[in-house]
């Protein structure tokens, strides 16, 4: 509506890219996806609007969103149907070991079946055994299943002395067979099960209901998780855990509200990018620059909340552009396509998009440059661009997105707290390659272990150069400091005493139980994926309890190597609980 009015184009440019910064505070997914709406904003051409073409575009771009969603509903990826069987599986088996438990006979050694549980996780986790950053909602699709078959082996040696405990167990196993389906009846089927659970525990006596109370819990998180609704009878605990869509987009709102300040760095973000796409679109409109739309869209493409990330990575994600563009010119140059035909490269190039994100955002960037060159010839009646003009618009977009960072940098705390967090995120996955390495086979392992160290040697780098730049003014300040870089080179220490006690066949020394309870610690350790807004956090109470699983893993096993992996891990653990509970740098701005 307002690309034909210069002024008031500017201004919604630059009111839209500012909200479209703020779900940065969401995570980076949700920051991006939002910030691509922008895209179809700063290319639209300068003509007087109609309400055809308004209310048509509009309608198109809400039916491209719709038809993903149908495709992906109708024709779901392989990967998930195998999950789902898995899920199925699992949940099957758990109920079948809960009702064997409730007959009171002698529980069976092991009390759980842990066949399905394992295969269960070898469908959501990689076959190559990297650790990597999943979302907690994620992982709880099979590490529920595995707390579940971890109570039921708690209770396993309860089974049978009282009724009610029997009862307890059945009405589990019921509901753990209800999640196990997914026809529509498996709701009514959870909700009744779990009513009887919930009558069961009630006459439970004060010794039981402990271990009980949490099958329970585990029990309303499952039909919750799994059949995507909540039964009437959910705790409070699991609705607020798991919000629905109203109370999720509320939160939302307050988080991203919570961020308009002027030391936070999403709310910096987002100025910046508001700022620089304005003046992109002014070059654009009042100096008449050829494709000057590329302009705004490589500040796009280029600028990112952290710094570091724009710095470092602005030179690599301007050259994927321009070997993108150069790509995509010379196909418009030679094939002089039409509409159809510049609908059908795009097209291939947008699967070619998906293949090239396994080489890194390098090859990303030239893939999607290039499909979009296409996508934008698709409605263009002029000469396609020159490879000329598209590269003077996209250094100019890439100089403009450093320049926003150098005019407008985050404050020295906020800096420090940044370089901090990615500090930590590179040295646990340092941590986390050293144990996938003592435990797991995996392709070159000594390039692994070295790509991980120089990562976070340049992280320890770029670290302390911000902490010199910092002003220390408080005592408590000082002590942060202090006590994190004392945490972290303990944690340095006992990956390099783990790299020099790695098994010579680490796949023939382990068992699968013991290799598992070490993965559940890598999960632990790795955490939730960081946001700019909280860019380092640990859980420690989740790291606890997977390095005490681990102990009891390995408590009957008295081999050299599994003693000294426990002692290290309970070092990194400990060292890493004093960062989670230390206040930050900008604790006592």
């Amino acid at each position: 509506m307002t690309s034909a009015y210069s002024a008031v184009f500017l201004a919604a440019v630059a009111v839209w890219c500012f909200c479209a910064a703020m779900p940065w505070a969401l995570g980076a997914r949700a920051g991006m996806i939002a910030g691509a709406s922008a895209a179809l904003l700063v290319i639209a051409p300068p003509v007087a609007p109609t309400l055809a073409s308004t209310l048509g575009t509009s309608a198109l771009v809400v039916a491209g969103g719709v038809v993903q969603a149908a495709l992906i509903a109708v024709w779901p990826q392989r990967r998930r149907r195998v999950q789902r069987d898995a899920l199925t599986a699992a949940y099957r088996s758990l109920a079948a070991d809960a009702r064997k438990l409730a007959g009171g006979a002698a529980p069976p050694d092991p009390a759980v079946d842990t066949e399905p549980l394992i295969a269960l996780r070898a469908a959501f986790t990689p076959a190559d055994g990297r650790a990597g950053r999943r979302a907690a909602q994620f992982r709880d699709w099979y590490g529920l299943p595995e707390r579940i078959a971890t109570t039921l082996t708690g209770l396993a040696g309860r089974a049978g002395r009282t009724k009610a405990l029997s009862d307890v167990l059945l009405a589990g196993a019921d509901t753990l067979a209800a999640v196990a389906e997914t026809r529509r009846s498996a709701h009514d089927d959870a909700d009744a099960a779990i009513r009887r659970l919930d009558s069961a525990i009630a006459e439970l006596t004060s010794a039981e209901s402990a271990v009980v109370q949490r099958f329970s819990m585990q029990l309303h998180e499952s039909v919750a998780l799994r059949l995507g609704d909540f039964v009437p009878s959910a705790p409070d605990a699991i609705r607020l855990r798991r919000p629905e869509l109203r109370t999720s987009v509320r939160s939302a709102v307050d988080l991203m509200r919570s961020h308009l300040d002027r030391h936070s760095p999403v709310f910096r973000h987002a100025v910046r990018l508001s700022v620089a796409m304005a003046a992109g679109c002014a070059v654009a409109r009042f100096a008449d620059a050829a494709q000057g739309y590329w302009i705004p869209l490589t500040v796009l493409l280029v600028l990112r909340p952290e710094t570091a990330h724009t710095y470092t990575r602005c030179v690599g994600r301007v050259a994927g552009n321009t070997w993108g563009m150069v790509a995509s010119s010379a196909l418009l140059l030679l094939l002089h396509p039409g509409a159809v035909a510049s609908v059908v490269l795009a097209t291939v190039l947008v699967g070619v998009c998906y293949a090239a994100a396994e080489f890194g955002y390098l090859a990303l960037a030239a893939a999607s440059t290039a499909a979009l060159v296409l996508l934008i010839n698709i409605d263009r009646s002029a000469e396609p661009a020159t490879v000329g003009q598209l590269l003077f618009a996209t250094l100019v977009g890439g100089v403009m997105a450093v320049l926003a960072h150098v005019l407008l940098p985050d404050d020295g705390l906020t800096r420090l707290r940044q370089r901090a967090g990615e500090l930590l995120k590179t040295e646990i996955d340092y941590a986390a390659t050293v144990i996938k390495t003592y435990v797991h086979e995996l392709d070159n392992p000594a390039d692994a272990l070295a790509a991980a160290w120089q990562r976070a040697f340049r992280a320890r780098a770029a670290f302390e150069a911000a902490a010199g730049a910092t002003r220390m003014e408080s005592r408590e300040r000082r002590h942060w400091l202090r006590s994190y870089r004392t945490a972290l080179n303990a944690v340095t220490t006992a990956c390099t005493t783990l790299e020099a006690n790695v098994p010579a066949n680490p796949s023939a020394v382990w068992s699968r139980e013991f290799a598992l309870a070490v993965d559940e610690y890598v999960e632990s350790l790795c955490g939730d994926p960081p946001t700019p807004a909280s860019p380092w956090t640990v859980d420690s109470a989740a790291l606890a309890a997977a390095d005490q699983r681990l102990r009891d893993a390995v408590s009957e096993r008295e081999d050299g190597p599994a003693r000294v992996l426990v002692a290290e891990l309970a070092t990194i653990t400990r060292h890493l609980s004093v960062i989670a509970v230390s206040p930050g740098p900008t604790a006592a701005r």
